[in-house]
């Protein structure tokens, strides 16, 4: 089982590592990227294990 410490240092997102920016998305830091103008989006949301979920 994982302890507190897997939440407690979150890793650190880098705007400069690609083609979009870091913004706060509902308390979360979160990098986000394409048009601001798009209908559709997709959510990729990494667990503490490393085990992605899509939305």
């Amino acid at each position: 089982m994982a302890g507190h410490e897997c939440c407690s240092n979150p890793p650190t997102l880098d705007p400069s590592a690609g083609a979009g920016h870091v913004e706060q998305l509902c308390g979360l830091s979160t990098y986000v990227t394409g048009s601001p103008n798009a209908k559709h989006a997709i959510i990729l949301i990494s667990d503490i294990f490393g085990t992605y979920t899509f939305l």
